[in-house]
């Protein structure tokens, strides 16, 4: 099966056609832009999948297995990890949620013992979530090894060409935003 047609398998397009070649040609004959878009959904798909058993912190492994804990605390507790501390309103913001949504994911967090809630320095009044101490070592070894592919990737880029993915994926993201529309939760 052709890549475009492996992007799009299952989304109300017709059946793959029988003949392998027949997709190649399909997807020959079809808009760039779809093919170029078919590539990167994949490519991003790849990015976001959930670390197999063993990639993830023991405890994180453990709340996920046991049901404690679900792929949409992954992305609160990376953005907590990788931009942290940070306030509730932030993270919303990093991951497109409502504020009470965050807030909730924070709780189930810091119940689980993975994050803490600290004082801001600069402002009593709020609080900060990071990742709790006993937890952070080990989620530094973790986003190292998600993110040295992505590192060795732009090394091999080089500046002009890091810079234009850089210039795109923005607009990417613009055009995600733009589809998603105000209010858009990830479940």
């Amino acid at each position: 099966m052709s890549v475009t047609h492996r992007a799009t398998a299952g989304l109300g397009d017709a059946d793959p056609p029988a003949d392998p070649r027949a997709g190649r040609a399909l997807a020959a004959s079809g808009p760039t832009a779809d093919d170029g878009a078919s590539s990167l959904l994949l490519a991003f798909a790849r990015l976001a999948k959930t670390p197999p058993p063993g990639h993830l912190p023991r405890r994180v492994d453990e709340l996920i297995r046991s049901g404690v804990l679900a792929r949409r605390h992954l992305g609160a507790l990376a953005v907590i990890a990788l931009e942290g501390p940070l306030t509730v309103s932030e993270l919303a913001a990093h991951q497109r949620l409502a504020v009470s949504t965050a807030s909730l994911l924070v709780t189930q967090l810091a119940d689980a013992g993975l994050v803490e809630r600290l004082a801001d320095p600069a402002d009593r009044r709020r609080a900060l979530v990071a990742v709790a101490p006993e937890h952070r070592a080990e989620s530094r070894a973790i986003l190292a090894s998600r993110l040295a592919p992505l590192r060795r990737a732009l090394r091999r880029m080089g500046p002009e060409r890091a810079a234009a993915l850089h210039e795109g994926l923005a607009v990417v993201a613009e055009e995600i935003d733009r589809t998603d529309g105000p209010g858009f939760e990830e479940g």
